[in-house]
């Protein structure tokens, strides 16, 4: 099965075809935030999502084999029509393998397809990404 990314709008999003228990998919992005250095941990990257959720905002969740492997924050500034990208993560067994740069163009494809325009990277990791790819500006 490929990645696909998924946004969400809940932590209890029915993500994980199969859960062995309540909250999975919140406790498994919990744990990927928390083993991740270059990102706050998981309960504080949570809680900002949620408050994401309350105004609109998503999370686009990379699912493989049924399991979340990267994480990625996609917010509206509600200013402009660009999109920030934020709190990027990856599954620790899945880091340097590009897994990062495939779901970052999932997330920017699937954004396009909504009629974003413009996207802000957040964060050096997604800045690189966009950039080698030039997905800075989306081409008219």
């Amino acid at each position: 099965m490929p990645l696909e990314a998924f946004a969400i709008n809940s932590l209890d999003a029915p993500l994980i075809k199969k859960p062995t228990r309540e909250n999975e998919l919140s406790e498994r992005l919990h744990a990927l935030y928390d083993n991740d250095d270059t990102q706050p941990d998981g309960a504080d990257v949570l809680s900002l999502v949620e408050k994401g959720f309350q105004r609109g905002q998503c999370l686009y969740v990379g699912m493989f084999n049924d399991k979340p492997i990267a994480a990625v924050a996609c917010f509206d500034d509600g200013q402009t029509n660009a999109k920030r990208l934020q709190y990027l993560t990856v599954h620790p067994e899945n880091r340097k393998r590009a897994i990062d740069a495939k779901f970052i163009k999932l997330v920017y494809d699937a954004e396009v397809k909504k009629g974003v325009r413009e996207f802000v990277p957040a964060d050096a990791d997604i800045h690189r990404i966009m950039s080698e790819y030039e997905l800075l500006r989306v081409k008219e």
